[in-house]
């Protein structure tokens, strides 16, 4: 059986959306395979510092831009727990 998909890096990926790139891009970016990035996106290995720090340079954003959780829209409220 197939392990469902989940969108570790929800910000991330809308930078990448955004700004046009792909996981070709990324991968020059960070200087490693685009397997390698690949297993990153998919959460399978965690992103170095040295990563982080390319990432948030090429970006030119601070790593809550990249790496924090998204936040409710306005007037949206979060559900209580049961």
């Amino acid at each position: 059986m197939a392990k469902p998909l989940i969108n570790k890096y929800p910000k991330l990926k809308a930078k990448m959306a955004y700004n046009g790139n792909n996981v070709a891009d990324l991968s020059k970016v960070l200087e490693i395979s685009e397997d390698s990035t690949r297993r990153r996106l998919r959460g399978e290995v965690e992103f170095e510092l040295s990563e982080i720090v390319k990432l948030m340079k090429f970006y030119a954003c601070q790593f809550e831009d990249i790496f924090g959780e998204i936040e409710a829209p306005a007037g949206m409220l979060a559900a209580a727990p049961a």
